[in-house]
């Protein structure tokens, strides 16, 4: 097979291991946690790359145990290994077609491995800063602080209101809290800010702070518990539309649209919801 079968339009190698169809896809560089119920983190990443059309390469940074109950165990990777497995990843990747979604990170020092990894990269990073299981139980081991860099790193940050309060020490309990936490965090360096606001008591709205200002991204609530890995799934989807070229707004546009559509089409297995 010619060597021009595994290159792209920037003339840097497709790897073949991934194969030269693959070379017209979209590609989503996903670093997180391996849940083994498939609900959330590389899992979750995986399918919702997959089911728009990308392709995901996994990058893991901790095993964990854990169920629709809540974390049992973690069992973190060396932040080395995540470290050369990032780079490894990221130099097979074409450079205009490729995402990174970050999410669980464990603890600091794999999170300092993360920006090391990233250094040379060019490209888009949309960074989900993990912090618990939704049924419960803590995903990330250190302090505010050792997230910064990598909030500063990224393309897009996009906390729930938890999340965001714990990066920024405010209470965000309204849509005008989320508002500030969104400017407080683009203060800190990201190039945009998209604070969740699932949880809020009435409209489910998102708030987006970036250089072109605030939008707000409103959603219908849906009825039913909330399934899992759906902040994994957003963060990935949006990824996928930046991998794609297309413009933050229309990314997050889209994703959100997208990510409607399954919660609506959920499945209840045992005492879960899946998308």
């Amino acid at each position: 097979m010619q060597e021009s079968l595994f290159r792209n339009g920037d003339n840097r190698p497709c790897a073949a291991e991934y194969g030269a169809a693959h070379c017209e896809k979209p590609f989503v560089v996903a670093v997180g946690g391996l849940d083994p119920t498939g609900g959330a983190g590389l899992v979750r990443d995986l399918l919702t790359a997959e089911a728009l059309g990308a392709r995901a390469i996994l990058v893991g940074t901790a095993w964990t145990r854990q169920d629709e109950s809540g974390v049992k165990g973690v069992e973190p990777r060396s932040p080395e290994m995540v470290r050369a497995t990032l780079e490894h990843a990221l130099a097979a990747c074409p450079l205009r077609q490729t995402a990174v979604k970050v999410g669980m990170v464990a603890m600091g020092g794999i999170a300092a491995a993360i920006v090391s990894g990233l250094e040379a990269w060019q490209g888009p990073v949309v960074f989900d800063p993990v912090l618990a299981a939704s049924a419960g139980g803590a995903l990330f081991e250190g302090a505010p602080a050792d997230l910064l860099p990598l909030v500063r790193r990224a393309t897009l940050v996009t906390p729930n209101l938890v999340e965001a309060a714990w990066l920024t020490g405010l209470a965000v309990e309204t849509l005008d809290h989320a508002r500030q936490a969104a400017q407080t965090l683009a203060g800190w360096g990201p190039a945009a800010v998209l604070v969740k606001g699932g949880h809020l008591p009435r409209a489910a709205t998102d708030v987006l702070r970036s250089a072109a200002g605030e939008r707000l991204f409103e959603g219908t609530r849906l009825p039913g518990r909330s399934p899992r890995g759906t902040g994994c799934a957003l963060a990935t989807a949006v990824a996928v539309g930046l991998a794609r070229g297309q413009p933050l707004e229309q990314a997050v546009d889209a994703a959100k649209v997208w990510l409607a559509g399954r919660i609506q089409a959920a499945v209840t297995i045992g005492s879960a919801r899946f998308l």
